[in-house]
């Protein structure tokens, strides 16, 4: 997915002329009043501020218009008032003048300026030295006026536009002189209906003054003729890359936006770089709609809306956003509101336009519009998993190769878990070099990157590169820092658009309506949202394509696909596992507090509806500190743990990649029907877990019903090594507590003294413990060896972690000490591997 085009800033939202690193000077008038030394600001960050001769005492003024405030002057008598307008030149004005210079802005004239012969608009006659060029009007027509270095006139026309100029009326004018190809080009545009009128490119002979040191004086001549009217983003520019099509798609933009308009409810002056309500003696209005400039669109493929806004839940928000799309900038669509998930709906023109709604339920408080992207999703080039390809994109996130020769491309994705993709590709193969890490794949709708490419020579000479990539949003873990935040009986909106916060990604649908209490002390973005499904439950949906984030009661659908034997289905094994069976659930939140006070004095729940045996558990829930959101969650968790893990795995086909087996399509999450007479099974369960062999869908891999393991890693260790055991690292307070629900040792934390274990030289300390109350302890001593175990019997995984909580006290080491963590692996074969985790 690419973003096609951004709006951000000021002038986006107002439609003021934008700044460039080639503009000399910007005027946009946008004071109350001129400084105590009667200046007003250049707006290019350059210094060359205007002196305002004749404000005092005349009809001069700064009034409110279109684009802010603009410069108005001799209103009631020019030959008397005499106002005018003067940019000291610092010896650089005209210095290295490059190809081509620029100049222009909006007029707004009245009658006697449109009706007398002479009226000066941009002005370098009045010295000191010789002038450059003079912009005036001659009987209500443009004049240009350009000369040399001695002060002769090298070239004077006056256009007649097919646009007649008009009491009141606004105008943007312009003027292209190319120094050296000797060119010049008029343009005057009509606000009032948008007209565009641009002269004929004509040439002019001798050399212009690069030498001039003149002021800049608008809206006099010879202590003579004056400008009567408004003057409004007056700007300069020198070595110039705009185009008289440039000025055009300016004039043409610039008259949709109302950020600026004094008319408007809304405003994008006040705090630049966003919208908001406009105020009123500090009453912010209840709504508000807000115009954007044109910005382009053209799309590949579709397209989708996100906006980044500040805003309070239940009292301010974006209430609203419709777009308006147009080839010529002239005629438009009828303006349609976006998707629920951001989907453009309009049609895909050239153009595209925004009007978003801002609205408030409380007038001492506004939302704030930031950014509207818009983004560009290529249609792919395959609709279905089933014999599809990977596809490289490149920077700009288009299509840049089709990996044909790709082969063993696996997808492996978990509900709320981990999502990689894994492929080879010949190693002469022509698109090798498309190949490169943090490289984007896209398969089908989903979006990979590249995290690692391994180039193997096999025995027998064949050279194969091993490409593995990690799901997009995997990319949020590597967010900025993301600093504590509390949340206060919050549904999961608000954390999750906490996290989203300058991330790129937006929230999509959110159907969970739990209300949680908790401080968040993740630092990123996906273990904050990881935290939330941990919190309020439901599935968590990562949209790459869109770059949304979903997070939903039920992430899939009953597909009504039927999985049985000598049909679509190979082998099927069904585990039914207690070994994480818990009846008896105690949980500690923030500060140790627990439901005590609300659930008849016992810190724990209980659930015996499976077996009627007392086994205690403990849930680390401190982020909670609600005892009545404690006992919810308590009792949510206490449900999945009280009845037996029954898992499906099977190998089977997807049919619908089959002409006339369409409807026997599913996706993750979905439920799925698993029929089977030998096993004397008939069974509705869900799909949790996938892998999916794109070129040989026959091999596909299905887990249903339950994985062991809801997490997904953004380390990508545990998906990728298949026999490798990571080396010992330090965990976190969350880590560990993130892989307790996934726990496959019973007992772990010494609740039930030793039971499960098999301890030589063990003891329990029943006062010190870390997420319980007690611990495992052991004293060391010299030439002998003293250990704890236990036996498990993990369900099908290519690799797993190892956690412990460690203290230490005066250790010391003999010869041949050691102090860790020791695995004896058994394989399927029997044979057995062991393992040592040095932690000392």
């Amino acid at each position: 997915m690419a973003i096609k085009s951004i709006l951000t800033s000021q002038t986006d939202f107002t439609g003021e002329f934008p700044v460039s690193e080639k503009t000399v000077a910007l005027w946009r008038f946008n004071e109350a009043t001129p400084d105590s030394n009667n200046m007003l600001a250049d707006d290019s960050g350059h210094n060359r501020n205007f002196f305002v001769s004749g404000w005092s005492g005349t009809s001069a003024n700064l009034s409110s218009g279109r684009l802010g405030r603009y410069f108005r002057q001799n209103i009631i008598n020019p030959t008397s008032e005499k106002t005018h307008l003067v940019a000291t030149n610092d010896g650089s004005f005209f210095s290295d003048l490059g190809e081509k210079i620029v100049v222009g802005g909006w007029i707004n004239p009245t009658t006697y300026s449109v009706g007398q012969t002479y009226i000066p608009i941009f002005n370098t006659r009045q010295g000191p030295g010789q002038p450059i060029f003079y912009v005036s009007l001659f009987q209500g027509r443009l004049r240009l006026m350009l000369y040399n270095s001695s002060g002769s006139l090298i070239y004077d026309q006056t256009e007649t536009p097919t646009i007649p100029l008009k009491n009141n009326g606004w105008y943007f004018i312009a003027s292209i002189i190319e120094v050296n190809s000797k060119r010049v080009q008029n343009l005057l545009c009509d606000r009032s209906d948008g007209a565009v009128w641009q002269s004929p490119v004509r040439t002019f002979t001798g050399d212009l003054n690069q030498s001039c040191v003149a002021d800049i004086v608008m809206g006099m001549h010879a202590n003579t003729y004056y400008y009567a009217g408004g003057f409004d983003d007056w700007f300069y520019e020198k070595d110039s890359s705009l185009t008289m099509e440039d000025l055009i798609f300016y004039f043409k933009s610039s008259i949709l936006a109302n950020g600026g308009d004094s008319t408007a409810d809304v405003d994008a002056l006040v705090d630049p770089g966003s919208v908001i309500l406009k105020a009123t003696s500090g009453v912010y209005a209840q709504s508000g709609q807000f115009y954007s400039i044109a910005a382009a669109c053209g799309l590949s493929g579709t397209g989708r809306v996100s906006v980044t806004s500040e805003y309070i839940a239940g009292i301010t928000s974006i209430s609203l956003v419709e777009t308006s799309t147009s080839d010529d900038l002239s005629s438009w669509t009828e303006w349609q509101a976006i998707g629920t998930s951001g989907e453009l709906l309009s049609p895909n023109r050239e153009y595209i336009r925004y009007r978003i709604t801002l609205s408030t339920q409380d007038t001492s408080r506004t939302p704030k519009l930031l950014e509207i992207q818009l983004h560009d999703i290529p249609k792919p080039p395959y609709e279905r998993l089933g014999f599809a390809r990977p596809v490289v994109l490149d920077t700009n996130g288009a299509w840049e190769a089709v990996l044909e020769n790709a082969f063993d491309i696996v997808v492996t994705s978990e509900v709320n878990g981990a999502d990689i993709l894994e492929f080879k590709l010949p190693f002469h193969d022509s698109k090798r070099e498309t190949l490169d890490n943090e490289k984007q794949v896209q398969i089908v709708n989903d979006v990979y990157r590249i995290r690692t490419i391994t180039d193997e020579k096999s025995s027998d000479g064949r050279v194969v590169t091993q490409v593995y990539a990690e799901a997009a949003f995997y990319d949020l873990s590597f967010s900025a820092e993301k600093e504590p935040m509390e949340f206060v009986a919050e549904t999961p909106e608000v954390p999750m658009r906490y996290a989203l916060l300058n991330t790129g990604w937006s929230l999509g649908n959110v159907t969970v309506n739990t209300k949680r209490t908790w401080q968040s002390t993740e630092k990123n973005a996906l273990a904050i949202l990881r935290t939330i499904q941990n919190i309020h439950g439901g599935d968590l949906i990562f949209d790459s394509a869109n770059r949304l984030v979903h997070l939903l009661t039920f992430g899939g659908t009953d597909s009504g696909a039927l999985f049985c034997y000598r049909k679509n289905m190979k082998s099927i094994q069904r585990v039914v596992d207690t070994r994480s069976l818990i009846t008896r659930l105690y949980a500690y939140g923030k500060d140790g507090i627990t439901f005590a006070s609300i659930n008849g004095n016992k810190e724990y729940v209980e659930d015996y509806s499976y077996s009627s045996e007392v086994r205690v558990g403990t849930l680390d829930a401190s982020s909670i500190s609600n005892p009545y959101q404690l006992l919810e969650f308590a009792n949510m968790r206490l449900a999945q743990y009280a009845k037996p893990r029954i898992s499906y795995v099977l190998s089977a086909m997807d049919l619908s990649v089959l002409t006339g087996y369409e409807h026997e399509a599913w996706k993750l999450g979905d439920i799925v029907t698993v029929d089977d007479r030998d096993l004397n099974l008939s069974v509705k369960t869900r799909v949790v877990r996938r892998q999916y062999n794109l070129q040989e869908p026959w091999k596909t891999v299905l887990e249903l019903s339950t994985t062991l393991r809801e997490l997904g890693d953004s380390s990508a260790v545990w998906d990728k090594a298949a026999d490798i055991l990571s080396s010992a690292d330090v965990l976190d307070r969350q880590e560990v507590k993130d892989l307790v629900p996934f726990n496959h040792l019973r007992n772990s934390r010494a609740d039930d003294g030793l039971t499960y274990w098999l301890s030589s030289g063990f003891t329990v300390d029943p006062n010190n413990g870390v997420s319980g109350s007690a611990s495992f302890k052991a004293e060391g001593v010299l030439g002998m060896t003293k250990s704890l175990s236990q036996t498990v019997y993990p369900a099908s995984r290519k690799s797993y972690t190892f956690s412990a909580q460690i203290a230490s006290e005066n250790l010391q080491k003999g010869p041949n000490g050691k102090v860790g963590i020791e695995v004896v692996i058994e394989y399927e074969d029997g044979s057995t591997e062991t393992r040592f985790i040095d932690l000392y």
